[in-house]
């Protein structure tokens, strides 16, 4: 499975399950994951790629740059969903 910079992902396992994160980078078979909100740009989450479930969005790489609209980008996705 292949991910991408600012492919929008749902954690199914560990703490953050049911949570939506955005994939910052790619290092192996790891993501490193943020939403801004308890996991930030500058403190993203590692995170095996078994342990996420991938959406067919991407952010661009301006909402990535800071927590807010990485936040803003989220709440309006999963708001979208529901």
């Amino acid at each position: 499975m292949d991910f991408v910079r600012g492919q929008l992902v749902h954690s199914k396992a560990g703490r953050d399950k049911t949570r939506t994160l955005a994939v910052l980078a790619v290092e192996g078979q790891m993501l490193l994951l943020a939403d801004g909100n308890l996991r930030k740009v500058d403190n993203p989450k590692r995170k095996k790629m078994q342990h996420v479930a991938p959406t067919t969005t991407v952010l661009e790489n301006e909402l990535l740059k800071s927590d807010q609209q990485l936040r803003d980008a989220i709440c309006a996705y999963d708001a979208a969903r529901n």
